[in-house]
């Protein structure tokens, strides 16, 4: 019988992305990995402070007791997260602030003049970008088949994120008048992805395939957005509500961005049979063995 590391009611801090949150343990479970051998623990969650429709089954090894020890990891991690993504925050600012303009010329709404504060941001702009259950299923078999089968995502992809963003902005071309503003939408995401793979989008066990991709011939010199697909863009959503919250920008031009995101979501899932891998691939041995010297 397997041993759980938390209880039932315990109160806990759950990794989401870089970041530690306070979370409380509603159920717990054992579930058979699709190798057929592999047992993994799941915990039922729910965040202190949000609403229930947030509550998620993780595995075990993005939990950590609640403790003065680990509350002092979770503040550190908010204070490298904020340094190190500072600069690629302004980026999509920038994005925003066309998408704002745009919006008003459209007739949208004033919500609020000024800027939301990290936290009021970060609540509405993960409200608003809350991915569809079949989009949490894709990122858990994703995370099985990396990190419980040791397989890889096979790269450079043919159907790849620039491909899949022009099929988007095409898309949307052909019915409003906006162009320019997912022109704009398109772009950010591209440079956005482009500037944080390296740095928050890979497991442990995928930075060697990303260091070998861009020394091969069909790697070297092309943007990342050409030789990653829908698997790496959709990790990059999860991110985005934390990453949106240091943006400092007026509410209305948050709210155009982030509405354009969701549709940019909503394709995704449509159109997944075309995006997605249907299967990953075997490592090599030698790959293997680096993984094991690490």
């Amino acid at each position: 019988m397997s041993t759980f590391g938390f209880d039932t009611e315990e109160k806990v801090l759950s990794y989401h992305g870089p970041l530690l949150y306070e979370a409380s343990v509603i159920d717990r479970t054992v579930r058979q990995a699709p190798d057929g051998v592999t047992k993994i623990k799941l915990y039922l969650l729910h965040y202190s402070g949000w609403n229930s429709h947030w509550d998620e089954w993780v595995p075990e090894s993005r939990l950590l007791k609640h403790n003065p020890q680990n509350l002092r990891v979770q503040k550190e991690r908010v204070k490298e997260f904020q340094r190190a993504h500072k600069k690629r925050a302004r980026a999509m600012t920038d994005v925003a602030g066309a998408a704002g303009a745009a919006g008003n010329a459209a007739g949208k709404r004033k919500l609020g003049d000024g800027a939301p504060s990290a936290d009021e941001g970060l609540g509405e702009i993960r409200e608003q970008l809350r991915l569809p259950q079949a989009m949490k299923l894709k990122l858990i078999e994703d995370w099985e088949r990396i990190t419980r089968e040791k397989k890889l995502v096979p790269l450079p992809r043919e159907t790849s994120i620039a491909t899949l963003l022009d099929d988007f902005l095409q898309a949307k071309s052909k019915r409003t008048s906006h162009e320019r503003l997912y022109g704009e939408v398109n772009e950010g995401m591209r440079t956005y992805f482009n500037q944080s793979l390296g740095s928050i989008l890979l497991y442990k066990y995928e930075r060697k395939q990303f260091r070998d991709l861009k020394e091969t011939a069909a790697g070297k010199d092309k943007p990342l957005v050409e030789l990653y697909g829908a698997e790496h863009l959709l990790r990059l959503f999860v991110k985005l509500p934390e990453l949106l919250a240091q943006c400092k920008m007026q509410r209305e031009h948050m709210q155009v961005l982030v509405s354009k995101l969701m549709e940019l979501l909503k394709f995704i899932q449509a159109n997944k049979a075309k995006y997605f891998v249907t299967q990953y691939e075997s490592a090599t041995d030698e790959y293997l063995a680096w993984w094991g010297n690490e």
